[in-house]
């Protein structure tokens, strides 16, 4: 078996029996004004107390370096800078006080610009992260994943030479297959912590579905330690997708599980809309709790019965259900404040 290694990232210690972290990437430019920097602290606040642990931004221009040092103080969960091509950025981003790089020591440059970098970061104690996506990798005839996993191995061993051992890989591909087989191969040569995702994965519903296959799959033996379901969309749903494959794989528990019924023609309460409504108020409250919004008579007091809080619409009326007993009539209205007060006074 290989050397197991747990790095730190922030707060957090990220390896083998350490609880699977969750991760997303800002959307945005980092804000410069102070009133844009209130804003992404506030939205930062939302994802972290939806499951978000740990943030990545694009470090792409000293312009950036009094913002990015605001936000790596201030901000409620460990900061990653991305950087490319220019290892005076990854220092500069060190200095700054991010708790993780990511960069990629095939498009730093030189061996002794790499070295530079891991000399800083080993100086500061923050972690690295090798990031190693399939277009972007050194060329060679073998196949990729097994291109990637070499790759990888020889960036380590660099480090190692360099007495750092803090470091995690992602070995990523928009191929399902090749990423996972290039996580399971480098699981097997190597104990360090690994971050899963598919890169360039789509939209919501094919991310989501070619994410869960993949990491799900490297997960349930074992294998990843820090997710990120990449999205072409909000990173509030890539924040709710990678804690929900967590959840489903009883990996992570707490926060609301929701139950909902799809429409149909049956429907006289618009659950989805209603849904949609309350989803992001609902993914921020840390109670463990399952919560039902049911749209007929057909399901909708038997999921009721089930869950600790529920809204079922039936004709014109719509109940509030409390562990199974009927609470209360409320209005169309008045439904979402009165399922909010609910989830805020449960035990």
């Amino acid at each position: 078996m290989p050397e197991n290694h747990i790095a730190t990232i922030g707060k957090f210690s990220v390896g083998k029996g350490k609880p699977v972290l969750v991760q997303t990437m800002y959307d945005s430019p980092i804000p410069h004004s102070p009133k844009e920097q209130d804003a992404l602290l506030r939205r930062l606040g939302t994802l972290n107390a939806m499951g978000c642990d740990i943030i990545r931004f694009s470090y792409p221009s000293d312009d950036d370096h009094q913002a990015f040092s605001f936000l790596c103080k201030h901000s409620p969960m460990p900061v990653v800078a991305d950087i490319h091509f220019d290892y005076k950025l990854a220092l500069a981003a060190i200095e700054c006080g991010c708790q993780k790089i990511r960069i990629n020591p095939g498009n730093i440059g030189s061996r002794w610009k790499v070295d530079e970098v891991v000399k800083s970061a080993k100086d500061h104690g923050i972690a690295i992260r090798i990031g190693l996506n399939s277009g972007s990798l050194p060329k060679g005839s073998e196949p990729m994943h097994l291109l990637m996993v070499h790759s990888a191995l020889e960036y380590l061993a660099w480090f190692e030479q360099a007495g750092f051992t803090n470091s995690v890989v992602s070995l990523k591909a928009s191929d399902v297959e090749t990423t996972y087989q290039a996580n399971l191969l480098f699981s097997e040569q190597s104990g360090y912590p690994l971050h899963l995702g598919v890169t360039e994965a789509g939209s919501v519903v094919s991310s989501v579905t070619r994410s869960t296959w993949t990491l799900g799959r490297l997960l349930n033996q074992g294998i990843g330690n820090t997710i990120r379901i990449s999205i072409t969309g909000d990173i509030e749903t890539e924040v709710q997708a990678g804690v929900e494959l967590l959840r489903t794989l009883n990996m992570r528990t707490g926060g609301i599980r929701i139950v909902s019924c799809p429409r149909c023609g049956r429907h006289s309460f618009d659950s989805q809309g209603f849904l949609q409504s309350v989803e992001k108020d609902l993914l921020t409250i840390d109670k463990d709790l399952t919560v039902a919004i049911m749209g007929c008579q057909v399901n909708g007091p038997g999921e009721a019965s089930h869950a600790d809080i529920a809204i079922t619409g039936i004709g014109k009326s719509v109940f509030l259900y409390e562990k199974g007993v009927l609470s209360k009539e409320v209005t169309v209205e008045g439904a979402k404040q009165a399922l909010l007060e609910a989830v805020s006074n449960a035990k």
